[in-house]
Protein backbone atom coordinates (compact mmCIF):
# COMPACT_ATOMS: atom_id res chain seq x y z
CA UNK A 1 0.00 0.00 0.00
CA UNK A 2 2.86 2.54 0.74
CA UNK A 3 4.71 1.84 -2.31
CA UNK A 4 0.65 2.31 -4.09
CA UNK A 5 0.77 5.62 -2.40
CA UNK A 6 4.00 6.70 -3.39
CA UNK A 7 3.53 6.26 -7.14
CA UNK A 8 0.59 8.13 -7.07
CA UNK A 9 2.04 11.23 -5.39
CA UNK A 10 4.74 10.53 -8.14
CA UNK A 11 2.24 10.22 -11.08
CA UNK A 12 0.27 12.69 -9.75
CA UNK A 13 3.27 15.77 -8.91
CA UNK A 14 4.44 14.79 -12.72
CA UNK A 15 0.74 15.39 -14.17
CA UNK A 16 -0.26 17.79 -11.84
CA UNK A 17 0.27 20.83 -14.45
CA UNK A 18 -1.28 19.12 -17.34
CA UNK A 19 -4.10 18.80 -14.86
CA UNK A 20 -4.32 22.42 -13.88
CA UNK A 21 -4.14 23.50 -17.68
CA UNK A 22 -6.70 21.33 -18.35
CA UNK A 23 -9.43 21.85 -15.26
CA UNK A 24 -8.80 25.41 -16.36
CA UNK A 25 -9.00 25.71 -20.22
CA UNK A 26 -12.62 23.88 -18.77
CA UNK A 27 -13.17 26.18 -16.17
CA UNK A 28 -12.33 29.39 -18.87
CA UNK A 29 -14.76 27.88 -21.43
CA UNK A 30 -17.43 27.16 -19.43
CA UNK A 31 -17.77 30.48 -18.08
CA UNK A 32 -17.90 31.83 -22.02
CA UNK A 33 -20.57 29.00 -22.77
CA UNK A 34 -22.41 30.31 -20.14
CA UNK A 35 -21.69 34.02 -20.89
CA UNK A 36 -22.33 34.28 -24.54
CA UNK A 37 -24.25 30.56 -25.48
CA UNK A 38 -27.91 31.03 -25.55
CA UNK A 39 -30.94 28.66 -26.49
CA UNK A 40 -31.34 30.82 -29.96
CA UNK A 41 -28.22 29.08 -31.44
CA UNK A 42 -29.54 25.40 -30.54
CA UNK A 43 -32.59 24.76 -28.37
CA UNK A 44 -31.20 21.70 -26.69
CA UNK A 45 -28.81 24.28 -24.72
CA UNK A 46 -30.82 24.88 -21.09
CA UNK A 47 -28.14 27.39 -19.90
CA UNK A 48 -27.12 25.90 -17.06
CA UNK A 49 -23.58 25.40 -15.80
CA UNK A 50 -23.69 21.24 -16.93
CA UNK A 51 -24.56 22.16 -20.08
CA UNK A 52 -21.89 24.57 -20.74
CA UNK A 53 -19.44 22.17 -19.22
CA UNK A 54 -20.12 19.27 -21.07
CA UNK A 55 -19.87 21.81 -24.20
CA UNK A 56 -16.65 22.92 -23.35
CA UNK A 57 -15.39 19.17 -22.51
CA UNK A 58 -17.01 17.71 -25.90
CA UNK A 59 -15.31 20.68 -28.01
CA UNK A 60 -11.74 19.75 -26.21
CA UNK A 61 -12.08 16.15 -27.62
CA UNK A 62 -12.85 17.66 -31.15
CA UNK A 63 -16.83 16.88 -30.62
CA UNK A 64 -19.60 19.75 -30.98
CA UNK A 65 -22.84 19.30 -28.79
CA UNK A 66 -24.18 22.76 -29.59
CA UNK A 67 -24.80 24.06 -32.93
CA UNK A 68 -21.80 26.43 -34.09
CA UNK A 69 -22.75 30.31 -33.09
CA UNK A 70 -22.77 31.66 -36.47
CA UNK A 71 -24.50 34.90 -35.05
CA UNK A 72 -22.46 34.87 -31.53
CA UNK A 73 -20.03 36.39 -30.37
CA UNK A 74 -16.16 36.55 -31.42
CA UNK A 75 -14.95 35.17 -28.50
CA UNK A 76 -17.76 31.93 -28.28
CA UNK A 77 -16.49 31.44 -32.24
CA UNK A 78 -12.86 31.83 -30.98
CA UNK A 79 -13.58 28.52 -28.49
CA UNK A 80 -14.84 26.41 -31.03
CA UNK A 81 -11.83 26.54 -33.64
CA UNK A 82 -9.54 26.84 -30.99
CA UNK A 83 -10.45 24.29 -28.17
CA UNK A 84 -9.83 21.39 -30.40
CA UNK A 85 -6.07 21.87 -30.71
CA UNK A 86 -6.10 23.00 -27.26
CA UNK A 87 -7.48 19.93 -25.96
CA UNK A 88 -5.16 17.79 -28.28
CA UNK A 89 -2.07 19.57 -27.13
CA UNK A 90 -3.23 19.27 -23.52
CA UNK A 91 -4.09 15.45 -23.68
CA UNK A 92 -0.74 14.98 -25.80
CA UNK A 93 1.44 16.29 -23.33
CA UNK A 94 -0.38 14.23 -20.64
CA UNK A 95 0.27 11.09 -22.38
CA UNK A 96 3.46 11.87 -23.20
CA UNK A 97 4.19 12.21 -19.68
CA UNK A 98 2.63 9.65 -18.01
CA UNK A 99 4.36 7.38 -20.55
CA UNK A 100 7.85 8.70 -19.25
CA UNK A 101 6.75 7.85 -15.96
CA UNK A 102 5.11 4.61 -16.34
CA UNK A 103 8.82 3.93 -18.74
CA UNK A 104 11.07 5.15 -15.86
CA UNK A 105 9.04 3.32 -12.83
CA UNK A 106 9.37 -0.41 -15.08
CA UNK A 107 12.93 0.21 -15.70
CA UNK A 108 13.81 1.87 -12.26
CA UNK A 109 15.75 4.60 -14.11
CA UNK A 110 17.92 7.20 -12.19
CA UNK A 111 14.81 9.97 -12.39
CA UNK A 112 12.33 7.36 -10.58
CA UNK A 113 14.57 7.44 -7.59
CA UNK A 114 14.93 11.05 -7.78
CA UNK A 115 11.28 11.25 -7.56
CA UNK A 116 10.54 8.47 -5.26
CA UNK A 117 13.22 10.31 -3.01
CA UNK A 118 11.42 13.20 -2.84
CA UNK A 119 8.10 11.79 -1.82
CA UNK A 120 9.73 10.32 1.24
CA UNK A 121 9.19 12.04 5.11
CA UNK A 122 10.89 11.36 8.40
CA UNK A 123 12.96 8.88 6.31
CA UNK A 124 16.59 7.82 6.73
CA UNK A 125 19.90 8.02 4.66
CA UNK A 126 22.27 5.34 4.70
CA UNK A 127 25.26 6.23 2.76
CA UNK A 128 27.85 3.35 2.20
CA UNK A 129 26.73 -0.10 1.12
CA UNK A 130 30.07 -2.05 2.37
CA UNK A 131 29.48 -5.17 4.84
CA UNK A 132 28.22 -2.91 7.79
CA UNK A 133 25.99 -0.75 5.76
CA UNK A 134 24.08 -3.90 3.97
CA UNK A 135 23.45 -5.43 7.23
CA UNK A 136 22.26 -2.14 8.32
CA UNK A 137 19.96 -2.01 5.10
CA UNK A 138 18.39 -5.17 5.71
CA UNK A 139 17.41 -4.75 9.36
CA UNK A 140 15.93 -0.97 8.18
CA UNK A 141 13.49 -2.61 5.58
CA UNK A 142 12.47 -5.51 8.07
CA UNK A 143 11.41 -2.70 10.72
CA UNK A 144 9.35 -1.22 7.56
CA UNK A 145 11.49 2.10 8.01
CA UNK A 146 11.45 4.70 4.74
CA UNK A 147 15.14 4.62 3.59
CA UNK A 148 16.70 6.45 0.73
CA UNK A 149 20.39 4.92 -0.08
CA UNK A 150 23.41 7.16 -1.46
CA UNK A 151 26.19 5.22 -3.64
CA UNK A 152 28.97 6.69 -5.45
CA UNK A 153 28.27 6.60 -9.55
CA UNK A 154 30.54 3.77 -10.04
CA UNK A 155 28.75 0.86 -8.45
CA UNK A 156 25.61 1.30 -9.96
CA UNK A 157 26.00 -1.61 -11.92
CA UNK A 158 27.33 -3.96 -9.00
CA UNK A 159 24.97 -6.87 -8.61
CA UNK A 160 24.21 -5.94 -4.87
CA UNK A 161 22.67 -2.29 -6.52
CA UNK A 162 21.43 -4.11 -9.22
CA UNK A 163 19.27 -6.51 -7.00
CA UNK A 164 17.90 -3.06 -4.34
CA UNK A 165 16.47 -1.52 -7.89
CA UNK A 166 14.02 -4.30 -7.64
CA UNK A 167 13.45 -3.39 -4.50
CA UNK A 168 10.31 -0.77 -4.86
CA UNK A 169 10.82 0.08 -1.26
CA UNK A 170 13.93 1.86 -1.50
CA UNK A 171 15.46 4.79 -3.25
CA UNK A 172 19.10 4.88 -4.38
CA UNK A 173 21.08 8.23 -5.49
CA UNK A 174 23.80 7.92 -7.13
CA UNK A 175 26.71 10.38 -6.66
CA UNK A 176 29.07 11.96 -4.02
CA UNK A 177 27.15 12.31 -0.40
CA UNK A 178 29.54 15.43 0.64
CA UNK A 179 27.86 17.17 -1.87
CA UNK A 180 25.01 19.41 -1.11
CA UNK A 181 22.93 18.66 -4.58
CA UNK A 182 23.35 14.81 -3.69
CA UNK A 183 22.23 15.22 -0.15
CA UNK A 184 19.55 17.51 -1.08
CA UNK A 185 18.68 14.77 -3.91
CA UNK A 186 18.20 12.42 -1.25
CA UNK A 187 15.74 14.50 0.57
CA UNK A 188 17.80 15.40 3.69
CA UNK A 189 15.98 18.09 4.75
CA UNK A 190 13.02 16.31 5.65
CA UNK A 191 14.72 13.34 6.82
CA UNK A 192 14.85 11.71 10.52
CA UNK A 193 18.26 10.39 10.05
CA UNK A 194 21.73 9.83 8.65
CA UNK A 195 23.66 6.74 8.66
CA UNK A 196 27.17 6.77 7.45
CA UNK A 197 29.14 4.11 6.81
CA UNK A 198 31.87 4.10 4.30
CA UNK A 199 35.33 2.93 4.79
CA UNK A 200 37.02 6.31 5.26
CA UNK A 201 36.79 8.18 8.72
CA UNK A 202 37.11 11.61 7.34
CA UNK A 203 34.57 11.41 4.66
CA UNK A 204 31.70 10.05 6.96
CA UNK A 205 32.82 13.10 8.99
CA UNK A 206 32.12 15.48 5.94
CA UNK A 207 29.19 13.77 4.79
CA UNK A 208 27.88 14.11 8.72
CA UNK A 209 29.03 17.95 8.89
CA UNK A 210 27.33 18.86 5.46
CA UNK A 211 23.83 17.14 6.37
CA UNK A 212 23.86 19.05 9.88
CA UNK A 213 24.12 22.24 8.16
CA UNK A 214 21.23 21.73 5.88
CA UNK A 215 19.06 19.96 8.22
CA UNK A 216 20.04 21.10 12.16
CA UNK A 217 17.37 18.55 13.81
CA UNK A 218 18.73 15.58 11.63
CA UNK A 219 20.11 12.67 14.12
CA UNK A 220 23.46 11.50 12.77
CA UNK A 221 24.97 8.34 13.37
CA UNK A 222 28.74 7.79 11.40
CA UNK A 223 30.93 4.73 11.69
CA UNK A 224 34.32 5.51 12.81
CA UNK A 225 38.07 2.89 12.46
CA UNK A 226 39.49 5.47 15.27
CA UNK A 227 38.18 5.41 18.92
CA UNK A 228 39.64 8.28 19.84
CA UNK A 229 38.53 10.15 16.92
CA UNK A 230 34.70 8.76 17.42
CA UNK A 231 35.08 10.37 21.05
CA UNK A 232 35.98 13.77 20.01
CA UNK A 233 34.11 14.31 16.74
CA UNK A 234 30.67 13.36 18.97
CA UNK A 235 31.67 16.27 21.60
CA UNK A 236 33.12 19.09 19.56
CA UNK A 237 31.13 18.90 16.09
CA UNK A 238 27.74 18.10 17.54
CA UNK A 239 27.47 14.63 15.58
CA UNK A 240 24.78 12.41 17.54
CA UNK A 241 26.73 9.19 17.58
CA UNK A 242 29.89 8.23 16.08
CA UNK A 243 30.61 4.48 16.90
CA UNK A 244 33.83 2.82 16.33
CA UNK A 245 32.73 -0.91 14.69
CA UNK A 246 36.03 -2.52 15.32
CA UNK A 247 35.72 -1.46 19.09
CA UNK A 248 32.16 -3.66 19.21
CA UNK A 249 33.20 -6.13 17.43
CA UNK A 250 36.45 -7.25 18.99
CA UNK A 251 34.55 -6.64 22.70
CA UNK A 252 32.09 -9.05 20.88
CA UNK A 253 34.34 -11.37 20.01
CA UNK A 254 36.48 -11.32 23.58
CA UNK A 255 33.09 -12.02 25.67
CA UNK A 256 31.93 -14.81 23.41
CA UNK A 257 35.31 -17.13 23.77
CA UNK A 258 34.04 -16.82 27.61
CA UNK A 259 30.71 -18.13 27.35
CA UNK A 260 27.92 -19.13 24.45
CA UNK A 261 24.71 -17.36 23.38
CA UNK A 262 25.84 -14.07 24.09
CA UNK A 263 23.97 -12.12 20.94
CA UNK A 264 25.76 -8.37 21.49
CA UNK A 265 27.62 -6.51 23.86
CA UNK A 266 27.60 -2.83 24.83
CA UNK A 267 29.96 -0.60 26.80
CA UNK A 268 28.54 1.95 29.39
CA UNK A 269 29.69 5.27 29.12
CA UNK A 270 29.34 6.26 32.65
CA UNK A 271 31.34 3.43 33.94
CA UNK A 272 33.25 2.25 30.80
CA UNK A 273 32.09 -1.23 31.78
CA UNK A 274 30.76 -3.73 29.34
CA UNK A 275 27.54 -5.28 29.38
CA UNK A 276 26.66 -8.35 27.50
CA UNK A 277 22.76 -9.41 25.96
CA UNK A 278 21.85 -12.88 26.89
CA UNK A 279 19.71 -15.43 26.01
CA UNK A 280 19.14 -18.37 28.24
CA UNK A 281 16.84 -21.30 28.97
CA UNK A 282 16.07 -22.75 32.71
CA UNK A 283 16.43 -26.08 33.03
CA UNK A 284 13.59 -28.40 35.40
CA UNK A 285 15.34 -27.97 37.91
CA UNK A 286 15.23 -24.50 38.50
CA UNK A 287 13.07 -23.00 41.78
CA UNK A 288 10.66 -20.62 40.36
CA UNK A 289 11.49 -16.81 41.71
CA UNK A 290 10.32 -13.49 41.33
CA UNK A 291 12.22 -11.14 38.56
CA UNK A 292 12.83 -8.70 41.44
CA UNK A 293 14.51 -11.10 43.50
CA UNK A 294 16.69 -12.32 40.67
CA UNK A 295 17.96 -9.28 39.41
CA UNK A 296 18.59 -7.93 42.84
CA UNK A 297 20.78 -11.25 43.50
CA UNK A 298 22.94 -10.67 40.30
CA UNK A 299 22.79 -7.51 39.50
CA UNK A 300 21.22 -8.38 35.74
CA UNK A 301 18.32 -6.80 34.56
CA UNK A 302 15.68 -9.14 32.49
CA UNK A 303 14.68 -8.00 29.09
CA UNK A 304 11.84 -10.60 28.46
CA UNK A 305 10.43 -13.92 28.94
CA UNK A 306 9.55 -16.32 26.36
CA UNK A 307 9.35 -13.46 23.78
CA UNK A 308 7.13 -11.01 26.23
CA UNK A 309 9.12 -7.84 26.95
CA UNK A 310 9.05 -5.81 29.68
CA UNK A 311 7.86 -8.42 32.25
CA UNK A 312 7.27 -6.71 36.30
CA UNK A 313 9.33 -7.39 38.48
CA UNK A 314 6.72 -9.34 40.75
CA UNK A 315 6.36 -11.63 37.78
CA UNK A 316 7.63 -15.42 38.28
CA UNK A 317 10.47 -16.92 36.62
CA UNK A 318 9.70 -20.64 35.75
CA UNK A 319 12.02 -23.51 35.22
CA UNK A 320 11.65 -23.98 31.10
CA UNK A 321 11.48 -20.40 30.48
CA UNK A 322 14.03 -18.54 28.47
CA UNK A 323 14.85 -15.38 29.63
CA UNK A 324 17.01 -12.18 27.78
CA UNK A 325 18.83 -10.69 30.01
CA UNK A 326 21.58 -8.04 30.09
CA UNK A 327 24.43 -8.15 32.89
CA UNK A 328 27.96 -7.99 33.00
CA UNK A 329 30.52 -11.47 32.10
CA UNK A 330 30.53 -12.66 36.13
CA UNK A 331 26.84 -11.82 36.45
CA UNK A 332 26.61 -14.28 34.02
CA UNK A 333 29.21 -17.49 34.82
CA UNK A 334 27.16 -17.32 38.15
CA UNK A 335 23.84 -18.08 36.84
CA UNK A 336 24.83 -20.61 34.45
CA UNK A 337 26.93 -22.61 37.39
CA UNK A 338 24.49 -22.03 40.08
CA UNK A 339 20.99 -22.63 37.62
CA UNK A 340 22.31 -24.94 34.69
CA UNK A 341 21.20 -22.42 32.30
CA UNK A 342 21.91 -24.17 28.34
Amino acid sequence: MKIFLRSFVIVFSRLKFVLLYLLLSILIGTIIFQYYYSSEYDLQFTGNLIDSSLATIALMFAMDIYSFPYEGSIILKLIYVLYPFLGLIIVGIGIIEFSVVAFTFRNRMTEWNKWMAKTMNNHTILVGLGNVGTRILEELISQNISTTIVTLESEKHTEFVEQLLENREVAIIFGDASRKKTLQGAGITKARALIVVTNDDLENFRIAIKAKELNPKLRTVIRVFDQVFAQKVTAIFGIDAAISTSAITARTFVARSFEDGIIQTFQSKKTGRDFHLLELTLNANFTPVTIESLEAEYEITILAINNIAHPDYDDKVESGAKILLLGDLTALRRLKEQFCYQ
